[in-house]
């Protein structure tokens, strides 16, 4: 079977232009408990919070929402009218995780990836998770690529231009592909995202999806990664951030060019109940002309926050929302979304 990069589709970065943003609204059947922050998610907060980052998100550009039949009422309820709502039986609400990934290829045409989800590695309460990627494949008439290894969106983010990011604590974790090699995955990686290069950073912060990267570093532009930083030496995450910026600064991209790296102060607010997780400022959506920034309540580290992802982003508005009630969910606004690139019909 040929593969993206067989037929030169390519994965491009969150930045480029897009067509839309999907998202999937949250409902009853949810993997709650499965981790400690899971189990304090609130339903009812959850949504107004989701329909937050979505109505923001409808300001730049177009949102589809894809909602559980039963779920349709409070989904009028609290979304914009200029949301397109797409029933649709689903688990959770992470679209980033769930959602197809989408590719454009050298023709500026547009492909979809549709790769396993095991719930992160729980395997429970998914089977209709792993339906999403394709129904939005098949209702963007996008073509279809089936990825068989179990991978989520946010385990890794791109340059555009062959270049990934990814942590090892994920995408080596043995709850997701145990039979696969490194070598084996970054193979897989390079064949469905047209990848050259790939930095394996070792860490990320949250529990429940084994440390995505969209919690610790993004790209901003070729040659230039945001990524998260502690200065208190005596927090337990010093260390880990700190062996993450070290690699990101002695590493290259894909054309051998040493990077630009801005470092993104977390929050030392630890805001889920028995969990020692801390608030990152990284897990922010890019739309056409803004970026949707979470923030947690903590006067200094989110103005610091505001500062300096605005410097990063100079040509787009920045909104910056409330992030607690999508944390205690798992996430914040990047694993809530997914963007289509713009393409040709």
């Amino acid at each position: 079977m040929l593969k993206p990069i067989d037929l030169k589709f390519r994965m491009p970065a969150d930045w480029s232009e897009h067509e839309c943003c999907w998202m999937q609204w949250p409902t009853a059947t949810t993997p709650a408990g499965e981790t400690p922050g899971w189990s304090n998610f609130n339903l009812e907060n959850g949504r107004i919070a989701w329909a937050n980052v979505a109505n923001n998100i409808a300001k730049f550009e177009k949102l589809k929402m894809i909602v559980h039949p039963n779920d349709l009422a409070s989904a009028r309820d609290l979304l914009k009218s200029n949301t397109e709502i797409l029933p649709l039986e689903i688990n959770d609400a992470w679209c980033r995780d769930t959602g197809a990934i989408f590719l454009i290829d050298e023709n500026n045409k547009l492909g979809g990836v549709d790769s396993n989800f095991n719930c992160w590695g729980y395997k429970v309460d998914y089977e209709l998770d792993d339906k999403i990627a394709n129904f939005m494949i098949d209702k963007t008439n996008a073509k279809y690529f089936k990825n068989d290894m179990v991978f989520e969106g946010g385990s890794i983010n791109v340059d555009g231009e062959g270049t990934l990011i990814t942590t090892e604590q994920c995408l080596l974790n043995k709850n997701r592909n145990p039979h696969l090699t490194k070598e084996k995955i970054e193979q897989n990686l390079k064949e469905n995202f047209a990848i050259s290069k790939i930095i394996w950073l070792k860490y990320g912060i949250d529990e429940g999806t084994d440390g995505h990267v969209d919690n610790v570093a993004c790209f901003i532009k070729p040659g230039t990664i945001m990524a998260l930083t502690c200065y208190d030496k005596s927090d337990p995450y010093y260390d880990k951030l700190n062996d993450n910026l070290e690699i990101l600064k002695s590493s290259t991209d894909s054309l051998g060019k040493r990077f630009n790296v801005i470092e993104l102060e977390m929050s030392y607010e630890r805001l889920i109940p028995d969990s020692n997780e801390p608030c990152s400022y990284i897990n922010y959506y890019i739309t056409n002309g803004g970026i949707i920034l979470p923030s947690f309540d903590n006067q200094k580290a989110d103005e610091n926050a505001k500062k300096v992802v605005q410097s990063a982003f100079p040509d787009r508005k920045l909104i910056s929302i409330a992030g607690l009630d999508i944390l205690l969910g798992g996430g914040n606004v990047h694993c809530i979304t997914q963007q289509q690139p713009r393409a040709k019909i």
